[in-house]
């Protein structure tokens, strides 16, 4: 820690400025600067009185730095990479149930036993779901394991945490049968909304609501029969460059009728541009309002249900279209890879454990098979 002490020709007073190391966390320097002193001895004095104090601050004694100093400065360099309402959720989460728990303990003494008794704690005496749990404690690990890549902890004390069991709920689908209903139906519907392409799109494509709203017609290759997920649409109705994952930027081929579908959209857009000409705002998306700007996701799903109550389908959500899309694909004995790689999982762990229902059915028309073709 460096300083230097200065007489300010202008004032005629003397002038300090300390150096007072980098942050840990951000690797910023930090200088403190203070002027007006009478003397250069009061100058001196300050610095001596800042350097007493720089050496007890918690940023350069790191044995002193609490869980909530950390987990202040984790999420605001957190806050670039995540979407906003993420963003917003984690830190009402920080606020409300992590910090009046964790947020006193000094960060380099966190045991496994206090992130145990903190899990337990909100199983027990909370009335948080399974799933909530886990979410809090993604938070808190992912924040204990770049406190361990940043050298400020030696283990990540969240590692061999036992977690609530999540209970398996059963995924609400249509059948093909449905599927072919709504889409035969939809046809004969006067004034179909505009949103109806979405609809197809997640029931051809298995494409998540974000990157169904995302879509721009530059990001379709009519040839090829081609979708590439590139950007989405977050719950706000706004833009996001990329997608949910790595895997999720992904490229999917899609059948001829779809290709005819969005051909016929791409004509309503071009005339509504020419309609409303330099008052059209052109993101390039394939579904938009009347005047071109995105549309709001909440507005989007109001569509599907009102034409799905007025065809007289069972209700769904209009994310299990894109788990109608994966059911579909299964019980057509599709790869599981391939149907992994097309709906952007990152694994195909995740595709095998979130469409699990279906696998018994499969099973039993792989033992019929072999009834066939093999002879006893």
């Amino acid at each position: 820690m460096k300083g230097s002490i200065k007489k300010n020709k202008n004032t005629s007073k003397w002038d300090l400025v300390f150096d007072a190391g980098k942050d840990p966390l951000t690797g910023k320097r930090k200088q403190i600067l203070r002027r007006g002193f009478e003397s250069k001895q009061d100058a001196n004095n300050e610095m001596i009185r800042l350097k007493a104090e720089i050496l007890e601050n918690e940023f350069l004694d790191l044995t002193h730095m609490t869980y909530g100093k950390y987990m202040e400065e984790w999420l605001q360099e957190r806050k670039s990479r995540l979407q906003a309402s993420t963003f917003e959720i984690h830190s009402i989460f920080y606020r409300n149930v992590i910090k009046p728990r964790l947020g006193l303990l000094k960060l380099q003494q966190i045991a496994p036993i206090q992130i145990q008794k903190f899990v337990t704690d909100l199983v027990n005496n909370t009335s948080y779901s399974e799933h909530t749990v886990h979410l809090i404690f993604r938070i808190v690990s992912a924040s204990l394991k770049k406190a361990k890549i940043l050298k400020l902890i030696k283990d990540n004390p969240t590692t061999g945490i036992t977690l609530p069991k999540i209970k398996r709920t059963e995924l609400n689908v249509w059948s093909l049968e449905h599927v072919n209903f709504f889409i035969r139906k939809a046809k004969n519907i006067k004034r179909l909304t505009r949103c109806h392409i979405g609809f197809l799109l997640s029931i051809f494509t298995g494409m998540r609501q974000g990157e169904i709203l995302g879509l721009r017609w530059k990001d379709i290759d009519f040839e090829a029969q081609i979708i590439f997920v590139r950007q989405t649409l977050t719950q706000n109705a706004e833009i996001k460059a990329g997608a949910k994952n790595e895997a999720s930027v992904r490229s999917i081929y899609i059948p001829s009728k779809l290709v005819d579908e969005l051909r016929i959209q791409r004509k309503l857009i071009i005339e509504e541009k020419l309609l409303l000409g330099s008052s059209y705002h052109d993101f390039d998306l394939v579904i938009c309002t009347k005047s071109g700007k995105p549309m709001i996701p909440r507005n989007f799903r109001k569509e599907f249900y009102n034409l799905t109550e007025k065809i007289g389908l069972p209700k769904i959500r209009f994310h299990d279209l894109r788990h109608t899309h994966a059911t579909i694909l299964i019980q057509q004995n599709v790869n599981v890879k391939l149907i992994s790689e097309r709906l952007g999982h990152a694994d195909i762990e995740t595709t095998l454990n979130t469409y699990s229902h279906v696998l018994p059915d499969m099973q039993k028309s792989v033992s019929e098979k072999l009834d066939k073709i093999i002879e006893m």
